[in-house]
């Protein structure tokens, strides 16, 4: 009879560091299936002997014997009651993890999943080599098709006279001011300070009345129908109303409806300041219109060319990922989608919510959304893979001072000791994912500025969800591996905030 058992040391990306000495083991492929591989293992008699003084060594702290204390009791002794065989089985089970790391290492394989161990023999004996097969899932073979010279558009980023008219206009609403108005009625745009209350057969409704509401005329801010019928109004004037129960209110007035009454108190209109030199001195650092048109117009353009180069970037990546051959196995996308339901929980959390009341309100399981995440874990996961397969073809390398360079960032950004950051970093294996996303990073870098930027289509049809994620994909996932510019908030729509920096 053979024994068998699923290791219980999870699989580990990171290669072996440099101060850890090599294990001695034999490796031969024996067998592979798509991404399941078997590994023929021959563990040597130095080793095994090592890892039998390790476990005796560990029982010595951990056994009690009669008239010894903790940790004093002999090794002989503890063999003689234990028995040499038993503590060779726990020493095997010990060690499974590492000798199968050493074993996949030697291969140059990744596996994504725990292994299925069987020794070659019933019992391993410590005077012979022990052997072992390993069946495990691994990385697929990424196989690269074109990623140079491919053709993206690139959207333009000539700024319009129109988009710096809308920031000054949006600049001049910021410092507008309202003044009271007389001898006229409400008119749209206005800023209406009013009494409010609603009544359902003669009785007061809860939760619709209030008192010296302000509201914008056209803003959005009350009922549209009200906002359409205190147009006209005048000042102490009152008008009723019927308005249809909104939602919100107790289930006994849904559909139903109330009489809304509006007291109009007082009217206030928006004066925009004029554009001149005099009014740009008093609100910016600039002296002149000119000067400030400039900068908006700098700044416009510099959001404008970030959220170009960006999703020209995610474009150019997504093509190369395309053109690229690979099986992903499902354990590797399922981990994946469900890494991104967690950092949705984290999100909710973070905002004072939870997944449980979420999954409640919306009726969806945890699996179900899940399920809901496989689609773009995928492609997550193939983008990161192909540009991982760039980097190595065009022997990109992360150099030492980068990476520091990188980890100075995240300290900085953290507010901790980078020294500190690096040290824990290393200690945890983290480095090394790090290092691998910059990596990543660089070969989008390199695709992107390998292909050739053309007109986008006048409509393009195309959903921007498989761009972002690609885009994703090669971000480090710690910390960018380039500083964020500052015109990043602007990537979405250029020059939304601009006024806001003035």
């Amino acid at each position: 009879m053979t024994w068998r058992f699923e290791s219980s040391h999870p699989h580990s990306n990171s290669p072996r560091s440099r101060s850890e000495e090599r294990i001695d083991v034999k490796t031969t492929l024996s067998e592979r299936d798509g991404n399941t591989v078997k590994l023929a293992v021959e563990v040597s008699t130095e080793e095994l002997q090592e890892a039998f003084d390790k476990r005796l060594r560990q029982l010595s702290r951990e056994v009690r014997l009669p008239g010894f204390r903790p940790g004093k009791a002999p090794a002989a002794m503890i063999r003689q009651r234990l028995g040499d065989e038993a503590i060779l089985v726990d020493a095997v089970e010990e060690s499974m993890g590492a000798w199968f790391a050493e074993a996949a290492i030697e291969l140059g394989l990744d596996p994504v999943d725990r292994p299925e161990i069987e020794l070659d023999d019933e019992l391993p004996e410590m005077d012979k080599p022990l052997g072992f097969t390993a069946t495990v899932t691994v990385m697929p073979e990424v196989v690269l098709g074109e990623y140079k010279g491919l053709e993206a558009p690139k959207e333009p980023t000539a700024v319009e006279d129109a988009e710096v008219d809308a920031q000054m206009d949006h600049l001049r609403n910021e410092f507008a001011e309202l003044r009271p108005v007389s001898g006229r009625t409400v008119q749209q745009g206005d800023f209406v300070t009013a009494d409010l209350r609603a009544t359902l057969d003669g009785e007061p409704v809860e939760n619709l009345e209030t008192s010296d509401f302000v509201f914008e005329v056209g803003g959005g801010r009350i009922f549209p129908e009200v906002e359409e019928q205190v147009v006209g109004m005048n000042a102490e004037e009152e008008k009723t109303l019927p308005l249809e129960a909104p939602d919100g209110l107790p289930d006994d007035l849904a559909g139903k409806t109330v009489d809304f009454t509006v007291v109009v108190k007082e009217i206030k209109e928006k004066v925009l300041p004029s554009l001149t030199d005099k009014w740009v001195s008093e609100i910016s650092e600039f002296a002149t219109l000119l000067e400030l048109r400039q900068e908006i117009r700098k700044k416009i353009a510099s959001g404008k060319e970030y959220a170009s180069d960006q999703r020209f970037r995610a474009l150019a990546v997504k093509a190369a990922t395309d053109n690229a051959e690979l099986d992903l196995p499902e354990v590797v996308v399922r981990e994946q989608a469900e890494e991104m339901v967690a950092d949705f929980q984290r999100s909710l959390e973070s905002q004072g919510g939870s997944l449980e009341v979420y999954t409640e309100v919306t009726g969806q399981t945890v699996e179900q959304l899940i399920e809901e995440m496989q689609p773009t874990a995928a492609n997550n996961v193939k983008t990161g893979l192909v540009l991982s397969a760039v980097a190595k073809a065009e022997g990109l390398e992360a150099t030492d001072e980068e990476v520091e360079a990188v980890v100075a960032q995240m300290a900085a950004a953290g507010k901790v000791d980078a020294k500190a950051l690096g040290n824990r970093l290393r200690q945890s294996g983290r480095i090394e994912s790090l290092k691998e996303q910059m990596l990543r990073d660089k070969a989008a870098d390199f695709i992107a500025a390998n292909t050739v930027a053309v007109e986008p289509e006048a409509e393009s049809s195309e959903p921007a969800a498989p761009a972002e994620t690609a885009a994703a994909a090669s971000e480090p996932e710690p910390a960018p591996a380039e500083p964020a510019p500052a015109e990043t908030e602007a990537a979405g729509n250029a020059g939304d905030t601009v006024a806001e920096d003035i």
